[in-house]
């Protein structure tokens, strides 16, 4: 009979077996969990891949197609791009501080293209041309040039190579709206002449319109007109021969055509119609104007300036034609591209349809982006109806203004009101029919404006639209428990003098505000703008109406004002005499006031007093012009001369002796 023995390990080797069993747990655990990583990991590569290739940290070979051959190639230098990229940004930025611009530029345009598919160096780059590069020339033309390459590498290259990337399209919109349309750099206004310039060159003299919808009907010529160039003169024959006799008068159907059609046929009278004689080069323009101003061509001429316009501006400027006609008509409105505003409402809003759903967008960058479209048509509201007068041989020689626009209002409120809604419908404190509560505070401060400028503004659609909007004030924005404001306790005349009495409430001021609108109105007529000019001076009546009202009743004339007819009579001399004043919108601005009867009263007033100052002007032109043409003596005159001269001088108080005051 066997025997069992019974044996156990001394502790120390029991003890050191137990530890092997756990690590070997330990390591089979390790193991499979190790495992289990990389099989997760493989499928999570796909997704980081694509994470990668949206930010740009690895260049997709996909991403590349449909680049220009000298990009595609820069991809191919692998890992080594990124230190590319490194060295040549800080080059980049050592060449700018140095002054070397042309050779920063290139090194920015190298960043671009070992990257395009990564927004941040398109607007780091934009940003350094339009902003740090342009302020440090020193004549317009450079600072211009500068912007512009700050606007195109955007707008040209970036945005083609990332159509989604909403930071490209509120960069450029920023620069539209703060750089050229704000007066921020001192040399905005120059940017703003430039600008206007360049897009009548491309579009024309703005057409002469009765109604927001005969505007509409204006562009909607350059949308629907065949986008085939060639195709056109290939099938419309009429066209074709009227490009054969262009060509016989050295005209190209090209952006050359453009720009003498924005030159010469405009509404306003020209320098050519005054002369008393014309050089041969003069008589090459009659050539062309004949032929362009015949009837017989005026329907091929039609179209193909509206091809050459929309080839113009898709090809240069990279505008959306369709979507351009869809903000005027069903959106904000006739907006004029001259306008720097406009621009920057297209780019903001193109942005904030393309960038939709995009996975890799920007968030604060899409609501900043979205803002635009608000900032922009309240300064277009603000600064959108331009008075210019383009010189084309040297765009910053131009006049230009930029004076309120009420016709956008009913577009701004319609947004505020349906982005509103959109943005914060869902917000608990969302009241319908308002803007909801991120909004208000400036849609209150706007709606104020527009009382302000409609009351001004005069006339019955535009008093009822400042009430509308007065009782909208007054009903939604109250007090915090819930009573009308005292501000709104009053007539919306009462408030509207109430905001006036701010800039005319001393008589320096309110001559100063009365005198400016007499001398914008005298420059609208003077480029046939006779509704806008008509518009200024009833603005100035307004307020002089306002100083007035308590001073007719005075016993001295210490507070009168000469009577209104007088100020503007003035205005008119003063503007016929400036040294400043082209003598052609002189000539355009008498012209103007003949036909007119109110004008022609004016002229009368003024004409003894300048004839002598129109002959010596015209005299000592090169060439000379016929004064009798530019100047025309106003009908009347002999009546006029008869009767006892109106106006001169400051009104006499009959009823007052020496020493007595008999108040009326």
């Amino acid at each position: 009979m066997s025997q069992v023995l019974d044996y156990s390990l001394p502790g120390h080797l029991a003890a050191r077996r137990a530890a092997q069993r756990r690590e070997w747990t330990v390591q089979v655990v390790a193991a499979a969990t190790a495992a289990a990583c990389l099989v997760g990991a493989g499928f999570l590569v796909d997704p980081i891949n694509r994470i990668r290739k949206e930010h740009q940290y690895v260049l997709d070979p996909d991403s590349m197609k449909g680049l220009p051959p000298n990009l595609e190639l820069l991809g191919k230098l692998g890992t080594f791009r990124a230190l590319a990229i490194d060295w040549a940004a800080i080059r980049a930025e050592r060449l700018k501080d140095e002054g070397k611009t042309y050779e920063a530029l290139q090194l920015h345009e190298t960043i671009c293209a070992l990257a395009p598919r990564f927004p941040r160096v398109w607007t780091n780059a934009a940003w350094n041309m339009a902003y740090n590069i342009s302020v440090m020339q020193y004549t317009p033309e450079a600072r211009w040039m500068w912007v512009k390459n700050g606007i195109e590498i955007l707008r040209d290259k970036g945005i083609q190579y990332n159509p989604k990337a909403v930071t490209l399209y509120k960069d450029l919109a920023w620069t539209y709206w703060h750089k050229i349309g704000d007066f921020m750099d001192d040399e905005h206004l120059n940017y703003k002449r430039a600008l206007a310039v360049e897009m009548e060159q491309v579009l024309g003299p703005p057409p002469v319109t009765l109604s927001d919808k005969d505007y509409f009907d204006w562009f909607a010529r350059i949308v629907n007109a065949p986008r085939d160039f060639a195709a056109l003169l290939r099938d419309d024959p009429e066209a074709a021969a009227l490009v054969a006799k262009l060509e016989a008068v050295s005209l190209k159907p090209d952006e050359a055509l453009l720009e003498f059609v924005a030159r010469h046929i405009r509404p306003e009278l020209q320098a050519s119609e005054l002369l008393k004689a014309k050089s041969s080069e003069d008589l090459l323009t009659d050539r062309r104007l004949a032929l362009l101003t015949d009837a017989q061509w005026k329907q091929p001429l039609d179209r193909l300036l509206a091809a050459l316009r929309s080839k113009v501006l898709r090809e240069r400027y990279k505008f959306d034609l369709d979507w351009m006609f869809d903000l005027m008509v069903y959106q904000y409105g006739p907006l004029d591209w001259r306008n720097a505003f406009s621009h920057a409402i297209y780019w903001a809003s193109r942005g904030d349809k393309l960038s939709r759903g995009y996975d890799a967008v920007n968030i604060n960058d899409q609501l900043n982006n979205a803002r635009f479209v608000f900032y922009g048509l309240q300064k277009t509201i603000m600064q959108g109806r331009i008075t210019l007068w383009p010189d084309f041989d040297d765009p910053f020689s131009s006049y230009i203004e930029l004076t309120p626009d009420t016709r956008y209002i009913p577009y701004l409120y319609d947004a505020y009101m349906r982005l509103g809604k959109e943005h914060f419908g869902d917000h608990p404190d969302f009241k319908e029919g308002t803007p909801g509560p991120i909004y208000l505070r400036g849609f209150v401060t706007s709606m104020q404006e527009w009382i302000q400028l409609l009351y001004l503004e005069g006339g019955e659609a535009n008093q009822t639209q400042a009430e509308t909007y007065y009782r909208w004030l007054r009903e939604n924005n109250r007090e915090a428990d819930g009573s009308v404001q005292y501000r709104y306790q009053q007539t919306m005349a009462e408030f509207v003098t109430g905001e006036l009495l701010s800039t005319a409430g001393t008589y320096k001021a309110a001559g100063a505000v009365i005198r400016s609108f007499a001398q914008r109105a005298l420059k609208q007529f003077a480029l046939g703008l006779g509704k806008d000019g008509v518009q200024s001076l009833q603005r100035a009546r307004n307020v002089y109406e306002y100083w007035t009202a308590d001073t007719r009743k005075d016993i001295n004339e210490r507070r009168k004002m000469q009577p209104f007819i007088v100020i503007v009579r003035d205005e008119v001399e003063n503007y016929l005499k400036h040294p400043n004043v082209a003598p052609l919108f002189k000539a355009r601005l008498w012209r103007s006031l003949l036909r007119d009867q109110a004008g022609a009263n004016l002229a009368r007033m003024s004409y003894d007093h300048l004839s002598a100052y129109f002959e010596r002007l015209c005299a000592a032109l090169d060439p000379p012009w016929d004064v009798n043409v530019a100047f025309e003596a106003p009908p009347g005159m002999e009546e006029f001369r008869k009767r006892d001269v109106e106006y001169r001088g400051a009104p006499r108080r009959d009823d007052v002796e020496q020493g007595t005051a008999k108040p009326k």
